[in-house]
């Protein structure tokens, strides 16, 4: 399932193909291609809007590629991409009017920190332009504190320029880098952007874990949160920390939650507990496939609820034919087999082997079946498909053969079969019994009725 945002630049509105978001730190980015194939990207500042800009092949994007590359990147369709987005038109801004209005309601750090974003969309001198406007602004407000923690920012973003040379031979910055250096617990909790980027450096050390799960607590940033716990789990493989983000991923997403663990499943979790919920995802959406995939791949137990629904989703015969390929019918009987009393399980084997030989030679059933002969649930089958082969090759044997595939739900081949042999043996009223039967299986009245008569006749003058 693809998702989709929407822009807007004046009146002109596109629908963008998402194909990724990236999460990192304050930081949101949507990568999408209009119908032309043309990349954009949607920057937000947390649940902020902020642009959306056009790359160009021959530049390079600093942040978008740190982004993509340290952050955590998710794929559509997932719910947290869904709730991201919202359904209006994102409408393309200036940047000039897009730094005006941000220091009207965001504090000037942040500001700052947003201008970074846009290295390569916007030249770099004209940014550090930008930060020195705004560092000054603190300056003349005496906000030193503030002013320093302009200066952390640049320091990052323009380590060599003559402005971050100059604002850090300050003689008045040197008490609040002790600070900082010794970690003062009274600044720090007043500089959570500073607090985020050391934290976010150190991952995956469970300090730095606690420290930010502590600040998106506090900031109500659940989107980062859910992040931040899915980051976790990915790298400690541990049950327990998957269980505590299953509680979020319940509090936080009460629906579409599929979605989520199938993201999960995709960046390798492999705890008992999560491919329980996996399978019990794949049984709920009636995916057969991927639900023997998953329990031939982990050699999952099933719980006896789990194997009644696989029962219930087998016998539907049309989706074992629709859904399920050739290697999946083998999963499928080599599941059940362990899973489930052998009175089920023969009949998803005789399901299995009817919709093989819908479009399957004899031939081809008896090679696929090589695998499952050893089971003893089989052997009947296994049996009849053998002696269909045999006979498949001795014409005086038609009305048999057409038994069997009668027995195995295929009334127009054992239609095929029982004409053959009343040609053959013109004077016995069998197979013409049996076509009568057969035609009224399969709705054809007409014909039901005439050789109906036609055995009437037959055994009338027998």
């Amino acid at each position: 399932m693809t998702q989709t945002i929407t822009i807007q630049d004046k009146n002109q509105t596109s629908d963008l193909k998402i194909d990724r978001m990236t999460i990192y730190k304050q930081s949101r980015i949507i990568e999408a291609r209009d119908a032309k194939g043309h990349t954009h990207y949607v920057f937000f500042y947390e649940n902020e809007y902020l642009n959306y800009v056009t790359p160009k092949a021959d530049t390079t994007y600093p942040y978008v590629k740190n982004a993509f590359q340290n952050g955590t990147t998710i794929t559509p369709p997932h719910p947290l991409i869904h709730a991201q987005c919202s359904n209006t038109p994102y409408k393309k801004k200036s940047f000039n009017d897009l730094f005006a209005k941000l220091p009207k309601h965001r504090t000037l750090q942040e500001t700052v920190l947003i201008a970074t974003y846009f290295e390569g969309f916007i030249m770099k001198e004209k940014l550090v332009h930008l930060i020195k406007k705004l560092y000054y602004q603190n300056r003349r407000d005496g906000k030193l504190l503030s002013c320093f923690r302009i200066l952390n920012i640049l320091r990052d973003f323009a380590p060599n320029h003559s402005v971050t040379h100059s604002f850090t031979s300050d003689l008045q910055f040197t008490r609040y880098a002790a600070l900082y250096k010794t970690n003062d617990e009274s600044v720090l909790s007043r500089d959570p952007i500073y607090v985020e980027k050391q934290a976010y450096a150190k991952l995956p050390k469970a300090s730095a874990f606690q420290t930010l799960d502590r600040l998106y607590q506090q900031q109500n940033r659940w989107i980062d949160r859910l992040t931040l716990h899915i980051r976790r789990v990915q790298h400690t493989q541990n049950e327990t920390n998957y269980l505590f983000l299953k509680t979020l991923i319940n509090e936080y997403i009460p629906e579409n939650r599929f979605e989520l663990l199938e993201d999960l499943s995709n960046r390798g979790l492999t705890v008992e507990p999560f491919l329980q919920d996996m399978l019990q995802a794949y049984l709920d959406d009636a995916q057969l496939e991927s639900a023997l995939q998953l329990i031939c791949q982990h050699e999952l137990v099933l719980y006896p609820t789990q194997s009644e629904q696989l029962i219930t989703i087998v016998k539907q015969k049309e989706l074992i034919t629709q859904s399920l390929t050739p290697e999946g019918l083998q999963k499928l009987i080599l599941t059940v087999c362990d899973n489930i009393d052998e009175e089920q399980a023969s009949t998803i084997l005789y399901e299995a082997v009817s919709s093989l030989l819908i479009d399957q030679t004899p031939a081809y059933v008896q090679s696929w079946a090589q695998p499952i002969k050893d089971i003893k649930i089989a052997e009947p089958l296994i049996k009849k498909i053998d002696e269909m082969n045999i006979l498949l090759e001795d014409p005086s044997q038609q009305r048999r053969l057409g038994e069997l595939y009668h027995y195995f739900h295929q009334p127009q081949k054992a239609i095929e079969c029982m004409s053959w042999e009343m040609e053959l043996n013109d004077e016995d009223p069998k197979p013409v019994q049996w076509l009568s039967k057969l035609y009224h299986e399969v709705g054809m009245l007409d014909e039901h009725k005439a050789y109906q008569k036609l055995y009437v006749d037959m055994v009338k003058r027998a």
